[in-house]
């Protein structure tokens, strides 16, 4: 439910009929299979079935593939806290309506990304950012109980990581352009 909620948020369950759920409304349930509140699940109905209620996570591109039944239902999610503040889960019409806008958002935003693979990729390649753009990267080696661990930063950003024991080296988008791994070096 990375569309209406983020990780870190409190959710208010009321416990309400089956009957009385309605497509666009986020429930609780529980996971076919599980027992207990260990495995709980958050999203939001698509549609009522013959065979249980069809669910559907915001960021979701598919409908979950089982159904949920009256005995797997904890409830509908009404609120959602984030910190100090309080606001009413999106239901009924509402709901539908924001399930739709997030999906067309994720949408729109994968053929965004997809679009600029090539030009990115180019950019790269031509070393042209490398040429243009300087920015001021600070080199910062820190002996961990992992072993070395040697941090790239922009002011007080981490904007890279080199481990020379594992190899593994990660860079920030559009530092990418300006810094090489370590073994390029």
């Amino acid at each position: 439910m990375a569309g209406a909620f983020r990780p870190g948020d409190v959710l208010i369950v009321r416990d309400v009929a089956f009957e009385a759920i309605r497509p666009g409304d986020v429930i609780a349930f529980r996971a076919p299979g599980s027992a207990g509140t260990a495995h709980l699940v958050v999203h939001r109905v698509v549609a009522r079935a013959p065979g249980g209620l069809i669910t559907q996570g915001d960021a979701n591109a598919a409908p979950d593939a089982a159904r949920v039944q009256a005995n797997g239902l904890v409830g509908r999610v009404t609120q959602a806290q984030r910190g100090t503040r309080v606001r009413p889960a999106p239901g009924g019409l509402t709901g539908r309506w924001h399930a739709r806008w997030t999906r067309l958002r994720a949408r729109v935003r994968r053929r965004v990304v997809a679009i600029g693979r090539a030009p990115y990729r180019w950019r790269r390649a031509s070393g042209l950012a490398r040429r243009l753009w300087r920015p001021a990267v600070t080199r910062v080696t820190m002996m961990t109980t992992q072993g070395t661990v040697v941090k790239y930063l922009c002011g007080a950003r981490a904007v890279a990581e080199w481990r020379p024991e594992t190899r593994a080296y990660w860079c920030e988008k559009p530092y990418d352009l300006v810094l090489d791994a370590p073994e390029r070096e």
